[in-house]
């Protein structure tokens, strides 16, 4: 089958998962731009593109557009509902006829001006069929519009198979890898997130300095972005000394520093899904997190979550996750893992092709 797929930028995730889609189907992907500003160009470096990727140019977008859109396909997937571009193509399919499924990784439904929920409930409906991440984001299209009989949710994540670990590491483990590393700490606090107000790491900031932990305890933080400076300059003012600001770390990386914490924790004040958390579970971590991030809500016990931009709330658990045993933490990670085990690209890849055999759409065999 000939399967068109829209979205806004190549995120390697996303390119993974267009990849394994490819093996089954003639797959487009249409990108509306090559990055976002806002990530780091080290985060796109390694994206190999193993179906047809069209990226819309600067100039002549619509003429591009339209000229995709013209090719006979089988269906069509929208990852994106929000932009201009999505908007113009909406527009084209209804006065065409054709029938599309709009696919959200999350959302939140939010206090708004009559004229601006209109206007997205109006884009939500027009699709024929709705992908949902998860039964959060079925509540939230449903809210906007979406009929709930044609919703179809998959599992949505950034693993495969081969990154889910089949037990946490025991903390001998750990100490090896710290000791390499250069942290000599008794117990690390790990979060993985852009350094912007968005994710909420000035209230870190805020615990460490008031309220001192043990010189056994770190905190790392990997990361790069616009408060960058600022949060290094508040380690200074304030001579902490167990916070650390690592900078961006590719894949290979950053499973390092997975593997070598203890917990993870995510003070997001607003993360569509969060991504970061499905890869700290698949590595046997306990997590805690802002209960403002649709993965957390999805996948974590009520009693790992505190209320959003709340400093009390992300000091408790950070307390209670310190006073637990190794072993208790490690029980929490082999938990986890048993959570996350259906969450691969593989089962992401399966739930589509799902999808479209109950559309009674032909699904070619393997290539």
């Amino acid at each position: 089958m000939k399967l068109l797929f829209m979205t806004n930028i190549p995120a390697p995730y996303r390119v993974l998962f267009f990849n394994q889609l490819a093996k089954k189907v003639d797959l487009t992907v249409l990108f509306e731009n090559r990055n976002d500003k806002e990530r780091n160009e080290e985060w796109y470096k390694n994206n190999q593109y193993l179906f047809h990727a069209v990226f819309l140019p600067r100039k002549k977008r619509l003429k591009t557009l339209f000229s995709l859109l013209k090719e006979n396909y089988d269906f069509i997937i929208m990852g994106t509902y929000a932009t201009k571009i999505s908007a113009i193509a909406r527009f084209y399919f209804k006065h065409k006829k054709i029938k599309y499924a709009i696919s959200a990784d999350g959302g939140f439904i939010q206090d708004q001006y009559f004229i601006t929920k209109w206007i997205k409930t109006f884009f939500i409906r027009s699709a024929s069929y709705w992908l949902s991440s998860g039964k959060e984001t079925t509540k939230y299209l449903t809210y906007y519009g979406a009929n709930i009989e044609q919703v179809y949710e998959y599992h949505f994540t950034s693993l495969t198979q081969e990154d889910i670990l089949k037990k946490p590491l025991s903390y001998e483990e750990k100490l090896k890898l710290r000791k390499k590393a250069g942290y000599n700490y008794k117990t690390i606090f790990l979060s993985v997130g852009q350094l912007v107000y968005r994710k909420g790491y000035d209230l870190l900031l805020d615990i460490v300095k008031e309220n001192s932990f043990s010189n056994d305890v770190a905190f790392l933080i990997a990361g790069v972005g616009a408060k960058q400076e600022e949060y290094q300059q508040f380690l200074k003012d304030y001579k902490i000394k167990n916070v650390y600001f690592v900078g961006f770390k590719d894949k290979k990386e950053i499973i390092e520093y997975y593997k070598m914490a203890d917990v993870f924790f995510f003070p997001s004040r607003e993360d569509i899904w969060g991504l970061v958390i499905n890869e700290a579970m698949a590595c046997g971590l306990p997590v805690i997190s802002s209960n403002k991030t649709l993965a957390a809500l999805e996948l974590l016990k009520k009693d790992y979550l505190f209320n959003v931009d709340n400093k009390e709330g992300l000091q408790n658990k950070l307390y209670e996750m310190n006073q637990k045993s190794k072993k208790e933490l490690n029980q929490i990670g082999n938990e986890n893992l048993n959570i996350i085990q259906k969450y691969t690209m593989e089962q992401m890849v399966e739930d589509h092709l799902n999808f479209l055999k109950e559309l009674k759409i032909a699904v070619d065999h393997e290539k």
